[in-house]
């Protein structure tokens, strides 16, 4: 028997919640910050996907885990999550170079040119940023990489996360 009185009758329990770790179908509901965090970088990407001449693709990504937090463009070409694992090595081996020469300056930006592509990757810094940068990858015949540094440099001082 249970301690709770007994329902009148005619009425049914009230459900209790589910627990969404048990129910594959319950859907998560971000918290308003981390909604305005993932808003405010996927207008990042928007900005440099059409602010930034000859952009292929886009990324932001988390280079302590090497998953893209958000990516727009890329293709059957270029897999940008791929690309977000592959460039989160590039950036800890030049962070460990560094620290074994002991450079003690920061990284801004990688370019890696190809012959048809440049691949820039662009370290975030401020609070919240550390650990983050912004992949672009820009066709090099129709884009301006100086431009495209210089623009990819201000989306990054808009970003907030």
């Amino acid at each position: 028997m249970t301690d709770q009185p007994p329902r009148p009758r005619g009425t049914r329990a009230r459900p209790r919640a589910q627990d969404p770790t048990k129910n594959p179908t319950a859907q998560h509901t971000p918290s308003k910050g981390s909604t305005k965090i993932m808003a405010n970088s996927e207008t990042a990407l928007k900005d440099a996907m059409t602010s930034i001449e000859g952009v292929i693709g886009v990324a932001l990504v988390d280079y302590t885990s090497g998953m893209a937090l958000g990516t727009l463009g890329g293709g059957k070409d270029l897999d940008l999550s791929v690309a977000a694992a592959g460039n989160t090595d590039v950036v800890r081996a030049k962070a460990r170079t560094m620290e074994m020469l002991g450079l003690k300056d920061e990284i801004e930006d990688i370019l890696i040119t190809l012959s048809g592509q440049y691949h820039l990757i662009r370290l975030l810094r401020g609070r919240g940023k550390s650990g983050l940068f912004l992949y672009l990858a820009l066709d090099r015949g129709r884009a301006n990489l100086a431009m495209a540094r210089h623009q990819l440099k201000s989306i990054e001082a808009d970003l907030e996360v």
